[in-house]
């Protein structure tokens, strides 16, 4: 499915996880070693993201098959939209009919929506037998068992810096591609967040008891309303 794939894949600077540890960013005082492993949790913690979140963040290339249901959107797999590179009627291009780019357009980016007045076909296949029409009855959809018959080539996600990818050819600093990071801040605390459990709470552990000392590491963490997932929450894909 991903056509290119994206370069900047860690959400979160040092300085940010240094923010949500001590409240600044300077890494004055820091032996080289720690600087290392807070970048190495820099890492893991955006690998994590990608998981936590259902898709990669950063701004790749994707070809994807999908559906239509009779109504006036399509969606696609992978947000935010930020532009449509191809789009046709047919998986098999050599025969495919390229859809005008000024058919459709990109009706919500952030939840994948394309649309065009005139609305898209319900791609679902008939149900027909013997006994249909020995019945009189008339043939109908199967709701469920839709077929997937556009290909569309585009590009989503998120610009984590503000450094120049060139997509299919088409440099960053063209139209829709901004030079500017386009990274939710929130995604980026969320990030910097799990960079500090991780290193706080390497285990996993909810809670730990030794004798009389018991720490509860979601509180210690912010697991509450203010930690990680709950940042990245607003993000999520449920499939």
């Amino acid at each position: 499915m991903t056509c290119t794939t994206a370069t900047d894949d860690v959400y979160c600077t040092t300085g940010d996880i240094l923010a949500v540890l001590y409240g600044t960013t300077t890494t004055a005082g820091l032996a080289d070693g720690e600087t290392t492993n807070i970048s190495r949790l820099a890492s893991r913690a955006s690998a994590w993201a990608n998981v936590y979140l259902g898709q990669p963040l950063g701004l790749q290339v994707y070809s994807e098959t999908v559906a239509s249901h009779g109504r006036r959107d399509i969606m696609l797999s992978r947000t935010p939209i930020v532009r449509v590179l191809r789009f046709f009627d047919s998986t098999a291009t050599c025969e495919a009919t390229a859809i005008c780019s000024s058919d459709f357009r990109i009706e919500n980016a952030e939840a994948g929506l394309l649309s065009r007045d005139g609305g898209w076909r319900w791609t679902a296949d008939w149900f027909e037998s013997e006994t249909c029409f020995n019945l009189g009855l008339t043939p109908s959809r199967l709701p469920g068992w839709e077929s997937k018959p556009w290909l569309v080539e585009y590009v989503a996600g998120y610009r984590v810096t503000g450094s120049t990818v060139t997509c299919m050819g088409v440099s960053s600093g063209h139209d829709a591609y901004t030079t500017q990071a386009t990274l939710p801040d929130d995604i980026v605390q969320g990030v910097a967040v799990r960079a500090v459990e991780l290193l706080t709470n390497p285990l996993g552990a909810a809670s730990r008891r030794v004798g009389d000392l018991a720490v509860d590491y979601r509180s210690a963490e912010g697991g509450g309303s203010g930690g990680a997932t709950a940042l990245l929450d607003p993000y999520r894909k449920v499939f």
